[in-house]
């Protein structure tokens, strides 16, 4: 595994858990910062498992489970706000996020 897989795993981490608050603050949503929380964390888990070796399929694992929670996330915001218009800045900011983490999980899988 590459030496810049850590580093890019705990970016996305620290940038998906700021993405969720600032959501968070727009919907005030207690499920959406629960689900931010869990997906940094598990990214944070993912760049230890890179660095260890321990278990280097979880470096790309965990990311990928984090694209599913802010991917999920993202479409049901994003179907609520076609009647809740405010509802659009935060499914886009969710929509990011999945980005973010799917190509996280694909890089970590390449390097494998």
């Amino acid at each position: 595994m590459s030496h810049y897989i850590p580093s890019l795993l705990i970016a996305v981490s620290l940038v998906l858990l700021a993405l969720g608050f600032y959501a968070w603050r727009l919907t005030n949503s207690r499920g959406l910062i629960m689900n931010s929380m869990f997906a940094s964390f598990g990214l944070l888990y993912a760049a230890y498992e890179a660095m260890a070796r321990n278990r280097p399929e979880w470096a790309f694992v965990l990311p990928f489970f984090a694209t599913m929670l802010f991917g999920g996330r993202a479409a049901g915001m994003w179907w609520r706000s076609r009647k809740e218009k405010q509802l659009r800045l935060p499914a886009r900011m969710l929509c990011t996020g999945a980005a973010l983490s799917l190509v996280a999980a694909i890089t970590a899988y390449l390097s494998l």
